[in-house]
């Protein structure tokens, strides 16, 4: 049984499309950091303006590395897709419910460091906003 072609085409859209989105994200995240430690005034540890921003810097930072996980564990899904999909071919989709149960795994792994660097990445522009906004008050006297 022969895939059709324009399947295929689509598939290779898709994941070129994911992980040059991927990459892009990646890079505002780490330009937002920059940005951050460039523009920060760091102070002592308190209930204060510097540490809020530095809170925010390591926030942007966990987003960033959760954005390279991501990256990672996509292109070890699609290996271990390729390996799978090379098995199925060669002994049958019956034969290999653990190697479909791994590629499952792989899959679920790149939706979490998805979710978890989204939340990460608005929690750290939200509080950059807030925090920019509240410095305009008398919170931190």
């Amino acid at each position: 049984m022969t895939e059709d072609p324009r399947v295929t085409a689509m598939d290779d859209h898709y994941y070129k499309g994911n992980l040059t989105f991927d990459q892009f994200v990646l890079g505002i995240t780490l330009a937002a950091c920059a940005y951050l430690a460039q523009t920060t005034t760091f102070g002592v540890l308190g209930w204060n303006l510097q540490t809020l921003q530095l809170g925010i810097l390591v926030l942007l930072g966990i987003a960033a590395w959760l954005g390279f996980k991501r990256i990672e564990s996509t292109i070890h899904l699609l290996k271990t897709n390729a390996r799978y999909l090379e098995l199925c071919h060669r002994y049958g989709a019956d034969n290999l419910k653990e190697a479909f149960r791994k590629v499952e795994e792989c899959g679920e792994t790149t939706g979490f460091y998805y979710r978890w660097r989204n939340r990460a990445m608005f929690l750290g522009f939200a509080l950059h906003v807030a925090v920019k906004v509240l410095a305009a008050y008398p919170v931190f006297s």
